[in-house]
């Protein structure tokens, strides 16, 4: 191509010396500029990190009266021809706001008539409706159009790349998309293209084609792959890209952007896994049901991760506490319990096995858990020993923690310095509160666990006799979790019978029935207010740091409260308790194993309730600091802070207003926060073996025989109607006899269990909240199906057998 065209330049600071349209050869673009638009810096950005890009120039600010001898020149020094015309617009393709599709581009363009009225087309495209839209909703002022014209390509295949999946959000994944021909067949949805997906290791890891033969060869894939790997190394950031091979088999690549649509990457805060480290999403899964935002992790976390350490320091023959992550670990987002480095305690204790630690956590026996291997029998019966004294203290240490946290404080007022450090000197005490009742909780598994062995004579536990063993766990009154209900329901039922209940309650916005509840009219205000006192700590997801409590946030609970009542006025019968089971009819045994399990559970409730009320002093401290670091301009919203690990966000209290770090951890804890939505899209299998993979749901086949069977927890049979609810804001849906559906319920959902015939949940086990609740309202349940709310579609009739642990599909809807 000739290159002694002379063109205009732009100055540094990127304005035009003259009041025509200049125009610069690709090659020839000042990569500091922001005068040429997104797509011309792109490819000027492909020509420097050595990728071959269609010869053209840019006609920079082509609003201002166009020079088409200039132009003309330009279209012929490049040899004429067929070019294609594209919009370059000022903030178009950047790091915040891309205007893909928004502006005009040309194909196919010959001779200089039709080039001037594609530019023209270009500039006039600024400011069609939908772009003008696009950029108020972005408050974006761009006013200027630039324009590239370049050499066109003749295309035997064309696409587009994205080195991540943009639907997905994998940071793992590297995504082509291919057409036969033009691109713009693929942009217009006019062809479907074949689909190919690579791993880190630029392996093909899916495939999907519109016909027997590949769109692409191997080779044509391996050369999209590595130059987009070279493009995303020398750009630092995920890019979306265009590209084209010519009917020689030559690439081109046509279009670079930044990927806006996606987060942080998932993985970012992974905690290192071993090859055969044996992962579950159980049990830690109904606590911290979805991803948790990085503080959560960091804290919360943190807190199970050292609570399990102390435990097996107590007994287990566990040197010291330490920093690295050996029971919890973190996958995209999600906690895992690591079944692996607990097991180690079957090896220093005697009558802990790896059997009966898969069914204390996850329902079942977990194949996959190797036994470690085994101490002496001397250093296993000392364990032994130190378990049982571990178990025997609890009551003691209990009631000493309890004093002390009712002395426990977070500032809420006051700089930010002074907020984040008594914040950061508050985690000792969270550790202590966690390590607290997870004593507790050890109590109630063992309880539990003799309690199922007693019945099944040690053996294997069928399910009639886990069906057994819940009957006999129901009618422990005074459970914290159960009280809560009871309390709710009978402010529900009192609403109720209020002749106003529907006109001011029912049918209206959640605020507006909050302020009627808390008026005199109500008569139910001062119920509520003594609900909230006791309870108000409670909500879903109540051990995520970023969740508000109840009674930070009422009209949460009021939108659940809604729904109940509502129940009740089309006849929703009142859940009716079990009568506690006559300990005279059982065994010796039987007699004294029961009640201490029945107290073990009260128990565990309690310091689940003590942990939350700990959890939320905390959790109102940091909404402080957040709000106090927007008032110090260091953060543009008070939400920010959920997305900081907490190290992270002490360090960040103590840098300078002036600082880099300021704009860095601006941009970033948004970019994580992005990442937390899709996030919650990805599925694990209950267990996995090494590093947990997400499960591809493409490929995921269900079950034809219409049966699920999973772990009874509180007997019963019953038929109905299901009513699948992957959230607590989809329970508000439920009609009144329904049968539960849900991946997991946690103590957000009990306000529902007075409407539910029966529930069904994909993890859980005997001494899970779902089973508690449901034993203490004698609702049939099963948890542990695995895949429930998967298979099982709202409307299906289903039949829930809770004697045998069978799920059974009878008619879909």
């Amino acid at each position: 191509m000739p290159t002694t065209i002379k063109t205009n330049t732009v100055t540094e600071q990127g304005a035009i010396q003259d009041t025509k349209p200049q125009i610069m050869w690709l090659k020839d673009i000042d990569i500091t500029s922001n005068a040429v638009g997104g797509k011309a810096a792109g490819l000027r950005r492909l020509i420097d990190w050595n990728l071959a890009v269609p010869e053209g120039f840019v006609i920079v600010d082509a609003n201002l009266s166009l020079n088409t001898a200039l132009l003309e020149t330009c279209y012929q020094a490049m040899g004429g021809g067929k070019v294609a015309v594209r919009s370059s617009a000022l903030g178009e393709d950047g790091s915040e706001h891309s205007f893909a599709g928004l502006y005009e581009t040309v194909l196919n363009v010959e001779g200089a008539d039709q080039l001037i009225s594609a530019v023209n087309a270009c500039v006039a495209s600024l400011n069609s409706h939908r772009a003008t839209n696009y950029r108020q909703q972005q408050n974006s002022d761009s006013a200027s159009m630039c324009v590239v014209v370049q050499q066109m390509v003749d295309a035997q295949a064309a696409g587009v790349l994205f080195s991540v999946d943009p639907v997905s959000g994998r940071h793992d994944r590297l995504v082509v998309d291919a057409v036969a021909g033009l691109g713009e067949a693929l942009v217009s949805g006019e062809q479907t293209p074949d689909h190919y997906e690579y791993d880190l290791d630029n392996t093909l890891c899916f495939e999907e084609r519109i016909n027997d033969k590949a769109i692409l060869s191997s080779d044509q894939q391996q050369q999209l792959v590595m130059g987009a790997r070279q493009a995303v190394a020398a750009a630092g950031e995920a890019l979306d890209m265009e590209w084209a091979f010519d009917q020689r088999g030559k690439l081109f690549w046509l279009q670079a952007r930044p990927v806006t649509t996606v987060g942080a990457d998932l993985d970012e805060l992974n905690t290192p896994v071993n090859h055969d480290d044996v992962l579950t999403r159980c049990n830690i899964g109904e606590m911290m049901p979805g991803a948790s935002c990085p503080l959560t992790f960091s804290t919360t976390g943190r807190a199970i991760e050292r609570g399990m350490q102390q435990m097996h320091v107590s007994y287990a023959s566990r040197p010291a506490v330490t920093d690295e992550w050996t029971q919890v670990a973190m996958c995209s987002g999600k906690m895992f319990l690591n079944l692996t480095g607990s097991s180690a305690a079957a090896s220093n204790v005697l009558g802990i096995d790896v059997k009966s630690m898969g069914l204390s956590v996850c329902g079942r026996i977990v194949e996959e858990l190797h036994a470690p291997p085994k101490r002496s029998i001397f250093t296993r019966l000392g364990g032994m020993l130190r378990l049982l004294r571990y178990l025997q203290k609890a009551d003691t240490v209990i009631a000493e923690f309890n004093h002390r946290a009712k002395l426990f404080q977070i500032p809420t007022t006051g700089s930010s310095t002074d907020i984040a450090k008594a914040l950061d000197d508050a985690q000792a005490f969270f550790y202590e509160a966690s390590a607290v009742h997870l004593q507790s909780s050890t109590t109630s598994g063992f309880a539990s666990n003799v309690l199922q062995s007693m019945i099944s004579g040690g053996q294997t536990s069928s399910p009639e006799e886990e069906a057994e063993a819940g009957k006999l766990m129901a009618g422990a009154r005074g459970v914290e979790s159960a009280v809560l209900v009871d309390q709710l329901d009978a402010i529900v039922e009192k609403i109720s019978r209020h002749p106003d209940a529907r006109h001011c309650f029912i049918d209206t916005d959640a605020q507006v029935a909050l302020a009627w509840l808390r008026g005199e009219a109500s008569g139910a205000a001062s119920d509520f207010a003594a609900f909230l006192a006791r309870h108000g700590h409670r909500s879903y997801r109540e051990l995520c740091v970023r969740e508000v409590c109840w009674a930070d946030a009422p009209q949460n609970l009021v939108a659940t409260m809604q729904a109940s009542v509502a129940a009740r006025l089309m006849g929703s019968p009142n859940s009716v308790r079990p009568e506690p089971v006559d300990l005279t009819t059982l065994s010796r045994g039987l007699r004294w194993i029961v009640p201490k399990a029945h107290n073990a559970v009260r128990r565990r409730e309690a310091t689940k309730s003590l942990l939350v009320d700990i959890t939320n002093r905390l959790k109102r401290g940091y909404r402080a600091l957040g709000h106090q670091l927007v008032a110090d301009k260091k953060l543009d919203d008070a939400d920010q802070v959920f997305f900081f690990l907490h190290n992270e966000l002490m360090a960040f209290v103590n840098t300078d207003a002036d600082s880099e770090q300021i704009a860095y951890w601006n941009h970033h804890s948004k970019m994580r926060r992005r990442a937390l939505d899709f996030q919650n899209q990805l599925e694990f299998d209950e267990i996995c073996v090494g590093k947990p993979e997400p499960i591809d749901l493409r490929s995921r086949v269900a079950s034809g025989d219409g049966q699920l069977v999973g772990r009874p927890v509180s007997r019963g049979l019953v038929e109905g109607k299901a009513r699948v609810a992957l959230s607590v804001a989809d329970a508000a849906a439920i009609l009144p006899g329904e049968i539960l559906v849900a991946p997991i319920t946690d103590v957000g959902w009990t306000p529902y269990f007075s409407m539910i015939a029966g529930l069904v949940t994909d993890v859980g086990s005997a001494v899970s909240h779902g089973a508690v609740i449901a034993r203490e309202y004698g609702l049939p349940a099963i948890v542990n199906t695995r895949t429930a709310s998967k298979q099982i579609k709202t409307g299906d009739t289903i039949r829930l057998d809770a004697d045998t642990g069978v799920v059974t599909v009878l008619t879909k809807q």
